[in-house]
């Protein structure tokens, strides 16, 4: 039985460390509902490339807001809406 508990522990360790990395647009998805959805706003603010979308979260009139997400969220987010 302690096998089994050690076991379950470690696969879920090992699967919360693995989702560390891959922040995606889970974090955006969760104020940005309806109207104003992340790939709406995209197609609203002509965003093409990451580095569009990072200018704009970074300098943006919202950049306060945004001010939590990292490169890597950022990343994540661009790589989930394909933006080159």
């Amino acid at each position: 039985m302690k096998r089994i508990l050690a076991l379950m522990t470690a696969a879920v360790f090992m699967f919360g460390m693995a989702t560390l990395g891959f922040a995606g647009i889970e974090k955006c998805e969760k104020c940005h509902k309806g109207e104003k959805t992340v790939d709406k706003m995209v197609e609203k603010n002509k965003i093409a490339t990451a580095d569009d979308l990072k200018s704009l979260l970074r300098t943006g009139p919202k950049a306060g807001m945004h001010k939590p997400l990292t490169d890597d969220d950022i990343k994540g987010a661009a790589d989930t809406l394909k933006l080159k």
